[in-house]
């Protein structure tokens, strides 16, 4: 929700809405035609002239009564439509990952832990301190559910024990922790970045769904403290995983399910 926010719909009202003409692409094509790629086609037109038009807005200053050096917070709109040939959100958190320095820390959290191949080899060859929060298996939106969906939350803590080998391997514990996005920068001592909406992280998010977020940037002392302090808490309810994490009874993977996880962890 933004207050206060013209540029952010073109409603009168001071509260952001979002206006669903300017999205829907079926204006144009009808999926009643049954031609998918003249759809992706449309939709994907239709989809980037309001990103597009939404970063010319922002270049170009309209509608700003701010002097100039007076604003300190800015907001740019994400979306990961890949079926529809849009991979915005992808191309900035490949950025994000790759040009981060050794004196920053970047706090990764994602309720459901599967970092695509291309980001796994992203974290563990940057120099960034990583900091990343999944969730435990009683968390998990699938703990206790009935069938086979009821061994998900055990294929997300191999898929996780898998990942902490890895940085054990790599002799990266002290940079990469893991625990059951904001971003700290060199120099700084508070979050300056943060990305807000569903973390697209995993294989399904990048590659499969059609997933958007906002990337904020500020300089703005008060709003940095309150995103530091979110941070804290989030981190302060957490425990760092260890070998021994998946050592405890509750941490048991069945066979069946390491067998399986390869061939369907692209489907979480």
């Amino acid at each position: 929700m933004f207050l206060r926010c013209s540029q952010s719909s073109e409603h009168s009202d001071p509260e952001f809405r979002a206006d669903p003409g300017r999205l829907c692409p079926l204006t144009v094509c009808s999926l009643g035609t049954g031609d998918r790629q003249q759809f992706s086609v449309a939709a994907r037109r239709r989809i980037m002239e309001v990103l597009d038009g939404a970063r010319a807005r922002q270049r170009d200053g309209e509608g700003e009564e701010l002097s100039e050096g007076e604003e300190d917070t800015w907001v740019f709109p994400l979306v990961q439509m890949k079926p529809l040939g849009i991979q915005v959100d992808e191309e900035v958190t490949q950025c994000l990952l790759t040009d981060a320095g050794p004196d920053s820390t970047l706090f990764l959290t994602s309720g459901y832990f599967n970092l695509t191949r291309a980001y796994m080899q992203l974290v563990l060859g940057a120099g960034a301190n990583y900091r990343i929060l999944t969730a435990s298996p009683e968390v998990n939106g699938f703990f206790g559910a009935k069938g086979v969906a009821g061994a998900i939350p055990a294929a997300y803590i191999h898929i996780a024990r898998q990942f902490y080998q890895q940085v054990c391997r790599l002799g990266q514990q002290e940079r990469v922790r893991l625990h059951e996005s904001v971003v700290l920068p060199g120099g700084r001592d508070r979050p300056c970045l943060t990305l807000i909406g569903s973390p697209n992280f995993g294989h399904r998010s990048v590659h499969r769904d059609l997933e958007a977020q906002i990337a904020m940037v500020t300089q703005n002392q008060e709003l940095q403290e309150q995103l530091q302090g979110e941070q804290q808490r989030l981190y302060r309810r957490s425990t760092e995983v260890s070998s021994a994490t998946f050592e405890q009874p509750d941490r048991h993977v069945q066979l069946w399910v390491k067998l399986v996880t390869p061939f369907i962890k692209n489907f979480f």
